[in-house]
């Protein structure tokens, strides 16, 4: 069984393609541009994620995690790519907002040095470079990332954006701890609210904080048999046999030649399907070779639209 047969009713197939009329209706804040995986190739990327956010008009940028970590990089390259990263984001934020998304390969640099967490996410997230960590670690900081990004449309159609996505077991495992620490469980949470949730659980001691974000892995991507796989660490088609029902979600993660757009009708959502769009398009195999096509997402609040959006002919 193929991992794609996972995928019902509708195969994975690449998403919409943009063109110049689409995601208008709405005002430049509707708009929001999501970008996958940088991975240390901020001089390349940020110029063309910012002329691409140009062309579309987009209020919000969205960059889903792993920021770090280029095959071979140097602990000098790694802080030299990191301060040209983080001096874009900052500039971006004075003409719209940039969101920051932690990644399976950002954990070890945002949590504290010398603690159970540190030893253990630097024995989970390949390529950490030491030497770079302390000055990473302030900008990483400064940046102030999330764990999770949600928004509603004006359909009431929530998304969650992570870096990995969000499973129903997954979910579920948080709120079993947060019940039993007696946290009161919200009936019918908007994206919103469970992007907070997911956020505050990170930022607690309940269930271990931070931790599981880092070291629950599943099966497919060398962890345990039994783990439900974190939004930092859930692959493709992890997330595809068992999304968390009623949300669209946007991720990072697994390398795709293009943004890929799943219908998923697996796990709690047989009789209801869910989105997902993965768009981990900037990723190149250990010899260099691109493994995508550099295309972005774009979402549109005002329609709940979403579509592909190709890098422009002369900057390919």
């Amino acid at each position: 069984m193929s991992n794609d047969s996972y995928i019902t009713p509708e195969p994975p197939r690449p998403a919409d393609l943009w063109r110049e009329d689409l995601g208008r209706q709405g005002t430049r804040a509707d708009r929001i541009l999501f970008c996958g995986d940088i991975h240390d190739k901020g001089k390349r990327l940020c110029p063309l994620i910012e002329r691409t956010a140009d062309r579309v008009d987009a209020g919000t940028i969205v960059l889903l995690g792993d920021l770090l970590n280029e095959w071979g990089i140097s602990s000098a390259g790694e802080v030299a790519a990191f301060e040209y990263l983080a001096a874009w984001v900052e500039r971006q934020r004075k003409s719209r907002s940039v969101v920051v998304l932690l990644g399976n390969h950002d954990l070890t640099y945002y949590v504290d040095s010398g603690t159970p967490n540190f030893r253990a996410f630097a024995g989970t997230c390949p390529g950490f470079n030491p030497t770079a960590y302390p000055d990473v670690h302030y900008l990483l900081c400064m940046m102030k990332p999330r764990l999770m990004f949600g928004f509603t449309d004006a359909a009431g159609r929530g998304t969650l954006a992570s870096h990995a996505g969000l499973t129903h077991g997954w979910y579920e495992w948080m709120w079993e701890r947060l019940t039993a620490a007696d946290e009161p469980r919200p009936e019918s949470p908007s994206a919103e609210a469970i992007a907070d949730q997911v956020d505050a659980f990170a930022a607690g001691h309940i269930g271990g904080g931070i931790r599981p974000f880092g070291v629950m892995v599943g099966r497919a991507r060398g962890g345990w048999d039994t783990a439900a796989p974190s939004p930092c660490w859930a692959d493709r088609t992890e997330l595809a046999a068992d999304p968390l029902p009623g949300f669209r979600q946007v991720v990072g993660h697994t390398p795709v030649p293009t943004v890929l757009f799943h219908r998923s009708a697996a796990g709690a959502c047989v009789g209801n399907p869910v989105d997902l769009w993965f768009c981990d398009t900037h990723s190149l195999m250990r010899n260099g070779v691109p493994i995508g096509d550099g295309s972005m997402l774009l979402v549109d609040r005002a329609t709940g639209g979403a579509w592909r959006v190709p890098i422009a002919a002369d900057e390919r």
